[in-house]
């Protein structure tokens, strides 16, 4: 079953669905309500993907390394979509992308496995795309645009940037500081050069740090970082407030370290 849809194939909730976050544990944020929603994990038996509705019969894949498969290009340049078969709705339009790339859904396609295949969470790709009534019905040569987003948001929340933002705004309006914005968003190759549309990760970050901040890695504990930097682990906690249980942190999040040791 589709993880968007009911029994009956409904979304009563409508695009957004509640549920347990994502592996990333990201909380994807919407820019017109401002409101957080949790999405199903990758990998889990709420997220497995199903064929999209009125998928036509299977056409030949496309291999996006080799450039093999690739749509019928029209005379004014754009790719013919595919057939999405008797009764299913017209493809629609290429959506704004900014930073991003627009793909053509192919048959058996869902958001979930367009978020799969190029490593983009899948709050992301539902953020990206406002113009899908319903994210769980996507037809084989609709456009959908794949954001360029940070590929794991763990403990934070994923926020589309508004005009006129920058990371710094952003991260007061969220209470983190603009260095830990920086080190949570790795995929902005200009993190002072942001775009309407984009999406970025708001972190869960300490909202001030008297020393410096520090991005989990595979394996780290607060124990460890603290042996790492020189610092007692008690110092550690006290200079992260945001972390309620210091005994899980995950890699991506943003710690600080106290310039002074039992501070």
């Amino acid at each position: 079953m589709n993880p968007m849809t009911d029994a009956q194939g409904r979304n009563p909730a409508g695009p957004v669905v509640e549920g347990p976050l994502p592996e990333d544990g990201a909380t994807p944020e919407s820019p017109a309500a401002g409101e957080a929603a949790g999405f199903p994990p990758a990998g889990s038996a709420g997220g497995a993907a199903g064929p999209a509705i009125g998928a036509a019969s299977p056409s030949p894949p496309h291999d996006e390394a080799s450039g093999q498969g690739e749509p019928e290009v029209t005379a004014a340049g754009t790719a013919a979509p595919e057939t999405a078969g008797p009764g299913a709705e017209e493809p629609a339009g290429v959506p704004p992308c900014p930073g991003g790339q627009a793909v053509q859904v192919r048959p058996g396609d869902t958001l979930f496995l367009l978020a799969q295949r190029h490593g983009v969470p899948l709050a992301a790709v539902i953020l990206a795309n406002p113009q899908l009534v319903d994210p769980g019905r996507i037809v084989p040569g609709q456009w959908i645009c794949i954001p360029s987003a940070p590929p794991g948001c763990p403990g934070g929340r994923l926020v589309v940037v508004r005009p006129g933002d920058s990371l710094s705004a952003i991260g007061q309006r969220h209470g983190v500081p603009v260095e830990a914005m920086i080190a949570a968003n790795p995929q902005l190759a200009d993190p002072d050069r942001i775009v309407p549309g984009q999406i970025v990760c708001v972190p869960r970050a300490p909202s001030s740090c008297a020393g410096s901040l520090y991005v989990v890695e595979p394996g780290d504990t607060l124990q460890a970082i603290a042996g790492r930097f020189g610092v007692t682990l008690e110092a550690l906690i006290a200079a992260n407030p945001q972390i309620t249980n210091p005994d899980r942190i995950r890699p991506g999040e943003v710690v600080c370290v106290p310039s002074t040791a039992g501070d």
